[in-house]
């Protein structure tokens, strides 16, 4: 199976470099991109407010593990029609503009999540991504799991919640 290309919000990219798992993250999906609003979010705001974990957004753009995109004039359109439409951040608007062609977008937020399902866009949360990871083959279980704890930490993910997600790598594994 192909990883594919997905943009992400500001949260996942918080997320992944809070609980240091770019590189895991990397073999669930081949690129995180990164509109312009997101990546002011995260890591100009980051750096402003001296979050630690924004050098680990920047190493991860250096590995190649996320990739910093601009915007074309429709998708410019799109995100501001989102923005304006369902008052939504710059940022998540983007990812949803960018979403559109994917059908996929990495969006932890819960109303751009809602919005995205209304725009046909399915909203993957950062907490699914070894999900992804494991059913493409790039993860073994142990990885999965371990992503997932990673990430459940950081995301503050409830315990059902997290024992449902290792349940779905349990009947992944071979």
């Amino acid at each position: 199976m192909e990883l594919e290309e997905l943009p992400g919000d500001a949260s996942t990219l918080i997320y992944l470099a809070k609980a240091d798992a770019f590189d895991l993250a990397f073999a669930c999906v081949s690129t995180i991109l990164v509109p312009p609003g997101v990546w002011q979010e995260a890591v100009h705001a980051g750096e402003a407010l001296g979050y630690p974990d924004v050098p680990r957004i920047r190493q991860a753009e250096v590995e190649g593990w996320l990739r910093r995109v601009d915007l074309s004039a429709d998708d410019q359109a799109a995100a501001s029609a989102i923005a304006s439409q369902h008052r939504l951040g710059i940022g998540e608007s983007e990812v949803l503009a960018l979403g559109r062609r994917a059908s996929r977008a990495l969006v932890d937020e819960g109303r751009a999540a809602r919005v995205a399902r209304a725009l046909g866009i399915v909203a993957v949360s950062t907490l699914f991504l070894p999900l992804l990871g494991r059913r493409s083959g790039e993860l073994d279980n142990e990885d999965a799991v371990r992503l997932l704890r990673q990430l459940a930490i950081v995301t503050g993910a409830r315990a059902e919640v997290v024992f449902a997600l290792e349940e779905e790598l349990r009947k992944d594994a071979p």
